[in-house]
């Protein structure tokens, strides 16, 4: 008894553990899962569940469609059947019987259990957000334009005028209908056609095959059913070509052939069921069917034939309804055009003082700076922190003034061994204590974003490549002594979720181990765009490959993220689309930096954000704060795709398009730049996005216009197409065109033989004082570790072109503007000052009396270690401010070691700066180089 009792403890034993091993399995692969559902829910509410429940909607109504079979009377499952098929010849009882899918026949109820089944599958096979919500908010009053569709079928056989867009208005009025309803609908109906039409079909034909082999010794297929299979795949066809994506002359005749194949092989079909003795003959058959091929091979070739000679009158009506569609989608009739009236303004000597003092505001808001320059001076400002790395640049601005801000992201320091990995990842490098970096686009001065953003410590932010934003979740341990989190800072926001045991240790066994009975604060999905993107997967977060652009803005109290909310929808069943997206700016999602909460503002006013309005009234507002209007700021990607489209979709007469001679095309290299500016015949400064436009082919450099884009609210979005008159005899000089103006200049060829290492920056249009100018900065900065930018030069290039470059250079946009004008004058402009060695030296000097220190000049110097901190160029005085600055810094830190002596000293063409001290036996020096050459 008592061994009997000790092996029904070892089964009891073994059982447990069992048990508990497939309860570890079953919970790391649906537990995990089914926690992190239920921990969005607590976080996020509604707004999480709402994606799921138009999932379930759309794909519910979908699969239907599908898989639910309607003929109660056969009562028929290809699957059923083949799953019983394969287990009674599994088990060896096979019969030619049992291959007769014709006598097979569920019973009523497991007919419609299994109708009921395969139907829920399908809602996670057909699940679309999109299309429920469109259906939802269609029984809310929501115009789809269904009412439309019906007008489709005519176009094919409609014959338009040059003149004639009322096609074009057919398919812009169902236009909400064919993008969002139609397509997952066509799908869902050919899935039906396939699978429990066609296969299912094939599946008789063959099992009709088998059992007539078994029975009789001869194979017999019945050709009646596959010849109906492909009458309904024809006339299939013949349905879809009426929603491609292009229409023209063509396409009625292939609808028609489409349909009378279809007819064709319905006949063949009924003859050989009703074993009619016509037609037997396969020549006469296929004959037939050749004929037909043969017949709209001959019809389309003579057409296109035509077509190649008469272009306007075949192919012109089609082009204006493609030009009308896509005007639509990309809202090119939004843009405002204008001619842009320009020329050589004369200008003498005596005016070039009065049209500068005008200029003054404008020419004080030039962006010097791009964003390689300023990354060089921003980079510094991390020092020797470990844990952060820059993510983003983006431009930014305040009181009309532009601002490069460089987003950080917290990373795991390289030293932190593995043991001490899952600490440092959640409870020490939760977040960016310094939020943002940002530097004047206009000076390059580095500015202290607490004069912007007060709130700089960011908990949510923008992941990336080593990003713990992206990589891993945050977490606070509730009544844990001392403080963990870098800074010595403490989370004290209401982002993320609490949460206690046992859901703690479920969530991750270090809880269960080290904190068995603490709440825990987690912070999870810190990179905003996926945050954003798990209650709103309706948008658009990526663009070719790149992901769409958020930026800091700050109320004067919190600071936020700007994420622009954009929709792109495909229009493959759109007529005359080409399959361009139908893409729009609904809004934005404004996100706390801190606590990570959402509002979502809508500025839209196209059928997709009314529909997105509908559904989600109570989570979005159409007011947009006062705080908030002057540093909204229209996305760069949809501002280029929508001049993409305007390149080619903005000429609206159907012969020049066909003869494609006023393509427009962005120049190679170039991208949006946004800029403080006035608009022409405008005395407001405002922010404006730019893109330079030439025609596509030409192989001259000059300007078909430019494009501009509004960004303050409430003219976000709105652009304006300036137009050069291709006719006018002044030309309108392209960024290519001012480049190679600058480098043959012969002032600028002798000044940057003299700059170390020159690099030409952005080349930015400017209209200034009714002259249109490129202003192009020049930086100079030594190659190697340590490098600081600096501006070399200016140089300003006269964009009106009537043979003859002017080019301007300056060590300030003004000074090169006045140069430009006085070359315009016919005056020689005094070349740019650069300073000789000596007066380097002496500009040193006085930097460093002002600073009230005093170096010491020794004859030779030996250490063991030596530390290079940076190194700068001087090639005005408006360099000495950054080194004055660098210095500074340097100095603070200087002062703190014990028996540093301060020293100086010329090797080649630099002057160095540095401090010698001795650390712990080893002689080290750290010093800043200044080139004088």
């Amino acid at each position: 008894m008592a061994m009997e009792s000790q092996r029904s403890a070892r089964r009891t034993a073994a059982k447990i553990v069992v048990g508990f091993i497939v309860f570890v399995v079953l919970f790391s692969l649906i537990g995990g899962q089914t926690l992190n559902v239920w921990l969005n829910i607590l976080e996020f509410g509604e707004l999480y569940i709402k994606p799921f429940y138009f999932s379930l909607v759309g794909g519910l109504f979908l699969s239907f469609i599908a898989f639910f079979r309607l003929d109660f009377i056969s009562r028929k499952s290809l699957t059923i059947w083949l799953v019983r098929t394969f287990l009674i010849i599994f088990r060896g009882g096979f019969h030619p019987r049992i291959m007769d899918f014709n006598r097979f026949r569920l019973s009523l109820p497991s007919f419609l259990a299994w109708q009921f089944t395969k139907t829920l599958i399908g809602v996670f096979l057909f699940s679309n957000a999109l299309f429920g919500m469109s259906l939802l908010a269609l029984t809310n009053g929501w115009d789809a334009g269904l009412a439309n569709i019906s007008r489709i079928f005519s176009l094919p056989f409609t014959s338009f005028g040059l003149d004639d867009v009322s096609g074009a208005a057919a398919v812009v009025s169902a236009a909400p209908a064919l993008i969002l309803l139609l397509p997952p609908v066509l799908g869902a109906i050919a899935v039906r056609l396939t699978l429990l039409v066609g296969v299912t079909n094939l599946v008789k034909v063959f099992a009709h095959a088998v059992i007539s082999y078994y029975e009789e010794g001869v194979v017999t297929i019945k050709t009646s059913i596959i010849e109906f299979l492909i009458s309904l795949a024809l006339a299939w066809t013949g349905l879809t070509l009426f929603f491609s994506s292009y229409i023209d002359y063509n396409t009625k005749v292939y609808i028609i052939a489409a349909f009378l194949a279809s007819a064709i092989f319905a006949i063949y079909g009924y003859i050989d069921m009703r074993r009619r003795p016509y037609l037997r003959s396969i020549y006469l058959r296929v004959g037939l069917l050749v004929i037909l091929a043969l017949a709209v091979a001959s019809f389309v070739t003579i057409q296109n034939s035509i077509a190649d000679a008469q272009k306007l009158g075949w192919r012109g009506p089609y082009v204006r309804q493609e030009i009308e569609v896509n005007s639509f989608l990309a809202d090119l009739k939004s843009i405002v055009r204008q001619p842009y009236n320009f020329s050589q303004v004369s200008v003498t000597q005596a005016t070039v003082a009065e049209v500068v003092d005008r200029s003054r505001e404008i020419l004080s808001k030039i962006r010097l700076w791009d964003w390689e320059a300023a990354f060089t001076k921003l980079r510094p400002e991390i020092g020797l922190i470990p844990y952060v790395d820059f993510e983003d640049s983006d431009i930014i601005r305040f009181n009309n003034t532009l601002f490069w801000s460089a987003s950080l992201k917290p990373v795991l320091p390289p030293t932190v061994t593995a043991g001490d990995r899952w600490y440092n990842e959640h409870l020490v490098y939760t977040h960016i204590p310094q939020g943002f970096l940002m530097l004047d686009a206009h000076t390059g001065e580095v500015v202290d974003p607490s004069k912007y953003f007060k709130q700089r410590r960011i908990y949510y932010g923008e992941g990336g490549t080593r990003s713990l934003f992206e990589l891993t979740w945050a977490a606070i341990i509730d009544g844990r002594e001392g403080l963990d989190e870098i800074d010595n800072a403490r989370y004290s926001g209401g982002g993320g979720v609490k949460i206690g045991p046992p859901l703690t240790w479920l969530y991750d066994v270090t809880f269960f181990l080290s904190y068995p009975d603490r709440q825990v604060h987690l912070l999870r999905y810190r990179d905003v765009h996926e945050r954003v993107a798990l209650i709103m997967p309706y948008f658009t977060y990526t663009i070719n490959e790149q992901i769409v652009d958020m930026f800091p803005v700050s109320d004067g109290e919190r600071s936020y993220w700007l994420l622009p909310l954009i929709v792109a929808l495909p229009t493959n069943n759109v007529p005359w689309s080409n399959g361009n997206s139908f893409a729009r700016l609904t809004g934005f999602a404004v996100v706390d930096t801190y606590d990570g909460s959402i509002r979502f503002i809508l500025t839209g006013d196209d059928f997709f954000t009314s529909l997105f309005e509908k559904v989600y009234s109570g989570y979005v507002s159409r007011e947009v704060p006062e705080w908030l209007r002057p540093q909204v700021r229209y996305p760069a990607e949809l501002f280029q795709y929508r001049v993409e489209m305007f390149n080619i979709y903005h000429i609206q007469d159907p012969a020049v398009f066909i003869q494609a001679r006023e393509f427009y095309e962005i120049p190679s290299g170039l991208e949006v730049y946004y800029v403080v500016t006035r608009l022409p015949n405008s005395s407001k400064m405002e922010f404006l996005g730019l893109l330079s436009l030439e025609v596509r082919g030409a192989r001259g450099l000059n300007l078909a216009g430019y494009m501009v884009v509004r960004n303050e609210y409430p003219q976000t979005g709105e652009m304006i197409f300036y137009r050069v008159d291709p006719e006018s005899p002044t030309k309108l000089l392209g960024p290519s065109a001012a480049l190679q103006a600058l480098q043959r200049d012969p002032d600028y060829r002798t000044l940057s033989t003299l700059l170390a290492s020159p690099r030409v920056g952005e080349i930015i249009f400017y209209e200034i004082d009714q002259f249109p100018v490129y202003f192009i900065p020049v930086y100079t900065a030594r190659e190697g570790e340590g490098v600081v930018t600096q501006l070399g030069t200016i140089a300003a290039i006269g964009a009106s072109f009537t043979g003859q470059y002017f080019v301007g250079l300056g060590n300030s946009a003004e000074e090169a503007f006045r140069a430009m004008l006085l070359k315009m004058a016919g005056l020689q402009a005094p070349p740019p000052t650069l300073l000789s060695r000596e007066e380097k030296i002496a500009a040193v000097d006085e930097m460093l009396k002002e600073l009230g220190v005093s170096f010491e000049t020794p004859s030779e110097i030996n250490s063991n270690l030596v530390f290079k901190i940076s190194s700068f160029n001087i090639t005005s005085l408006a360099d000495l401010g950054n080194i004055k600055e660098a210095l500074s810094k340097a100095l603070d830190d200087w002062k703190g070691l014990e028996g540093g002596i301060l020293i100086r000293w010329e090797s080649g063409d630099s002057l160095n700066l540095g401090v010698i001290y001795n650390d712990r036996g080893l002689v080290v020096l750290r010093y800043i180089s200044i080139g004088l050459g």
